[in-house]
């Protein structure tokens, strides 16, 4: 049996966001190999790199999410990421979390 890529997605989106992200690391592979022009699969193993210390990894999936949408709300938040990870800040507050958990 197969699982599908969107199912790997959200298990990495979903434990990425409840503090499991090394854990759920593979199914983010997982997801992005199967589909790797997904932007939103990009975005999901970005907050998991970013959250498990792979910032430039980060960076490059939200920067691939955002050529990827025309969302524009969601470009100018995932642009706010990488410009805190280039200043060596963690963007995944608490609030951040709550919010994406929404």
């Amino acid at each position: 049996m197969e699982i599908a890529g969107q199912s790997w997605n959200i298990l990495c989106w979903d434990g990425s966001l409840h503090g499991e992200a090394a854990a759920v690391m593979d199914a983010c592979e997982k997801a992005v190999a199967l589909a790797p022009e997904n932007g939103e699969f990009r975005d999901s193993r970005g907050i998991a790199r970013a959250l498990t210390g792979d910032k430039q990894g980060a960076i490059e999936d939200f920067q691939a999410f955002i050529e990827s949408t025309n969302w524009e709300e969601g470009k100018k938040q995932r642009q706010g990421w990488i410009d805190a990870l280039k200043a060596g800040k963690n963007p995944f507050t608490e609030e951040e979390i709550e919010e994406l958990l929404r």
